[in-house]
């Protein structure tokens, strides 16, 4: 979608610029583009990886009538930081998902917050209490957040003893009322498909792949495509 930069939303962003945002992690929108309607209000959402400004949106209005970049910093201490020195600090965010309207983001050390739109300006309206990190233990670890039919899924592509594989993956349901994360045992007929700079669901039996499974990439798909088995909890080469 182009919308003042040249976006790739989810992931990673080829940019025109942004006046005054040299750092951005990724973007995204606050609702699905199947969804999106000319007379819907629809939010371009840009994640810096600092906390001021923590993000800045861009939004899309009626008949495309388009606003200015507004930055907005988050001046909210991230309750699950566990280092002294650096309590102080405010929350920075590094990925988020739109779902519904509203942006779900975690932050650097696994809060997640709860971001809408509060008369034209984005603000962080609520946040979980726990920390969304694997059960398993870990030498490394990538998040991913994906849209599943009516839900907010979480996965962790997590590596034990080289960042540069992947040894296990982690999918997580968000309850949306509580704001938190509940591990799933079975994705049923769902496969999901994490790329790079996108990230999908799918019915298995709709496309013909197998189902119960998680393909994805690794290290900007320098190591090709995986798919990591939820019935088994084998890895294996697509």
């Amino acid at each position: 979608m182009m919308c003042g930069i040249q976006l790739t939303v989810h992931g990673g962003v080829s940019h025109h610029g942004i006046p005054g945002i040299h750092l951005i992690i990724c973007a995204f929108l606050s609702a699905s583009p199947w969804q999106y309607t000319l007379k819907m209000e629809c939010f371009v959402l840009v994640l810096t990886g600092i906390s001021h400004p923590a993000f800045v949106f861009y939004q899309i209005c009626g008949g495309w009538k388009k606003h200015a970049w507004i930055k907005e910093g988050c001046t909210i201490v991230d309750p699950n930081c566990s280092n002294p020195s650096e309590r102080r600090h405010f929350m920075r965010f590094t990925n988020a998902i739109g779902f519904k309207g509203k942006f779900y983001a975690l932050s650097l050390q696994g809060t997640l917050a709860v971001i809408e739109n509060i008369d034209s300006h984005l603000r962080i309206t609520a946040s979980g209490k726990k920390r969304a990190i694997p059960s398993d233990s870990s030498l490394h670890f990538r998040e991913l957040m994906v849209e599943s039919g009516e839900e907010v899924l979480l996965v962790f592509l997590i590596s034990k003893a080289s960042s540069n594989i992947v040894d296990s993956v982690e999918v997580y349901q968000l309850d949306v009322d509580k704001l938190t994360w509940n591990k799933m045992e079975s994705l049923g007929d769902r496969t999901l498909f994490l790329g790079s700079n996108c990230c999908m669901s799918m019915s298995a039996s709709k496309v013909g792949c197998k189902r119960n499974c998680v393909y994805y990439t690794h290290r900007s798909g320098d190591y090709g495509w995986w798919v990591y088995d939820l019935d088994k909890a084998t890895i294996s080469p697509s």
